[in-house]
């Protein structure tokens, strides 16, 4: 089973968010598994497809949970990360988007240059606008590996607003 979606929870809540996401998932999939990765920070493993885990998630949110990032890709090498985000990008037929890098625990991989080599991968075909993006592209680095989100702009929050 591959990871699904990056939860991330609001500091000293890690342990009661735990049950608090596998009651929403455990509704539709009784084999998913929940990995805290590093602290306040998850990996979602299930069966169902990512946009039926968010939804499940999204739909009454645990309060202790501060983000959530839907996976599109995971990758192990640095080098095929610019193609495959222009690949996603364009597949979604993105026309202004940003990249917003976070590095959870990787050392020696410097965020910024993979957000301007990705602007730069697809500056003639997508625009890059940082006020009114059409999508964002997270990048999360965990453990040398690179998970990609596209998404649009504020779904990743989780709050009030997204009942």
């Amino acid at each position: 089973m591959q990871p699904k979606l990056i939860i991330t929870t609001k500091p000293g809540k890690s342990k009661k968010c735990r049950s608090e996401i596998l009651n929403r998932i455990l509704l539709k999939d009784e084999n998913c598994k929940l990995e805290e990765v590093i602290p306040n920070v998850y990996l979602l493993y299930t069966g169902l497809s990512a946009l039926q885990a968010y939804g499940l998630i999204i739909s009454a949110p645990p309060s202790c949970i501060a983000r959530i990032f839907i996976i599109n890709q995971i990758l192990s090498d640095i080098n095929t990360i610019y193609n495959s985000a222009k690949q996603l990008l364009l597949s979604n037929n993105a026309k202004k988007f940003y990249v917003e890098c976070i590095n959870r625990n990787s050392k020696n991989i410097d965020c910024r240059s993979i957000e301007i080599g990705i602007g730069l991968s697809v500056k003639d075909l997508v625009n890059v606008n940082y006020k009114d993006p059409d999508y964002i592209l997270f990048v999360n680095i965990i453990n040398n590996e690179f998970y990609l989100s596209l998404m649009k702009k504020g779904e990743e929050k989780v709050s009030v607003r997204s009942l």
